[in-house]
């Protein structure tokens, strides 16, 4: 062998692989692969390093400190820890579980019933995915507070009851509330899914002789399982790392959860604590991962169990006889928890001058001040305008990354698609 040969046996595993990082290059799918992922892992990525940073060091961001355990140790070693990480995952399941009655119950009464006013109730129960979590919860306070909430007070006076009934500043109360927040998103799941279940199984379980109850114990709750799951994963993994409710709740009741714990160490102590804060942001970081891995599990549980044909078919529908005006008023009731309530007593608020237990003379006081000094405020407009200008740039870019990455993830069969559809759930 020569040396001409020699060189060219060396030089082929460094042209190979040129040749096909240029090859892999030339098509403009990899160019957009590269770009999108680029992107989703600056944003996914990049607060994540400093938040680990931020619990390795003992100094604050961008003073030079040493590497340590001893914000973990602090964290994790402290007798409140246990209660914490307890009540975390107790509000969590429980906040979880909640929404998947709530929608499980509107989903199978508005698309697999007879129930009267059923699409109606299906377009009204994703109108809180449009409120804000932060007015459900004040909302929540308002009706339900124990000294002056618009139910106990009318609970009160109608029983003549010494005390109020209801304590939304409990941790029964604010899984209630976070549960009516998060029902809405596993609806959509769970309504997807029924709706995408050909019928053929259950009809031919009922020609076989099974009753409703039997088709739905045999045939569709077992075909529904992965959906409930991947729902009741998603929402857990929301419930854990939400502020908006355990803000207005949790916090006057001396309640605490990851989210409350890191905000009293960050922003609402003396001295703040940094570090310490990103300590308890890994753990939140670490367990919504772990969950993330099982939702992505029973997404795809769903995709292989999915029983959709190509021809165009209705929902195997249970006719309910009397009983489908029992299923309406649930779903109402359902509703009006969801939906109404809450508005109405934002509305309520809003129109009289100061909050007070409403009584009939409050109808003489009701007033249109509050949206006078609305409309008299000039940074009512900034603020309004700032919102919409996020609102609308932020879901463009969003939307834009969203296709983009559905479209890889999906239709492609790049080898790093798994790779970037993880990078999405990070943030």
């Amino acid at each position: 062998m020569n040396h001409r040969t020699l060189a060219m046996g060396r030089g082929l595993p460094a042209s190979f692989g040129f040749s096909r990082v240029a090859a892999f290059f030339t098509q403009p799918i990899n160019l957009i692969f590269t770009g999108v992922a680029g992107i989703i892992a600056f944003l996914a990525l990049y607060p994540s390093f400093f938040l680990l940073y931020g619990s390795l060091t003992d100094a604050p961001l961008g003073v030079p400190g040493h590497f340590t355990f001893h914000n973990y140790v602090q964290a994790y070693s402290d007798p409140t820890a246990y209660r914490l990480i307890l009540t975390s995952f107790i509000f969590g399941i429980g906040a979880s579980g909640f929404s998947i009655v709530v929608a499980l119950s509107l989903a199978w009464i508005t698309i697999r019933t007879n129930a009267p006013f059923r699409r109606l109730f299906e377009l009204t129960a994703i109108i809180p995915n449009i409120m804000p979590p932060i007015l459900i919860s004040i909302s929540w306070v308002l009706l339900l507070n124990p000294s002056n909430g618009l139910i106990n007070a009318t609970t009160i006076w109608l029983f003549g009851l010494e005390k109020a009934p209801f304590n939304i500043y409990s941790l029964p109360g604010l899984i209630f509330v976070e549960g009516l927040i998060l029902a809405p998103l596993a609806f959509l799941i769970i309504s997807a899914a029924l709706k995408g279940m050909d019928p053929s199984l259950e009809e031919s379980a009922k020609t076989l002789g099974s009753s409703e109850l039997g088709v739905a114990t045999r045939i569709t709750f077992p075909l529904m399982r992965p959906a409930i799951l991947a729902a009741g994963t998603l929402n857990f993994v929301r419930a854990v790392e939400s502020f908006d409710t355990p803000a207005i709740i949790a916090l006057p009741a001396r309640i605490e959860v990851f989210t409350t714990k890191i905000w009293r160490e960050a922003l609402g102590s003396f001295p703040t604590n940094h570090n310490l804060a990103a300590s308890y942001g890994v753990g939140i970081l670490v367990i919504a991962l772990l969950f993330v891995y099982l939702y992505r599990r029973f997404t795809s549980q769903v995709e292989s169990f999915s029983t959709v044909t190509g021809k165009a078919f209705r929902p195997h529908q249970i006719d309910l006889g009397k009983w489908r005006y029992l299923a309406s008023a649930l779903a109402l009731l359902l509703l009006i928890m969801m939906v109404l309530l809450p508005l109405l007593v934002l509305l309520l608020v809003s129109l009289l001058p100061y909050y007070h237990v409403p009584t009939w003379q409050t109808w003489g006081n009701l007033t249109l001040s509050n949206y006078r000094y609305l409309l008299e405020n000039q940074r009512v407009y900034k603020a309004f305008g700032n919102s919409l200008f996020l609102a609308l740039v932020g879901a463009s870019i969003c939307m834009g990354l969203a296709a983009l990455t559905s479209y890889i993830t999906v239709r492609t069969k790049i080898a790093a698609r798994g790779l970037l559809e993880g990078l999405v759930f990070i943030p």
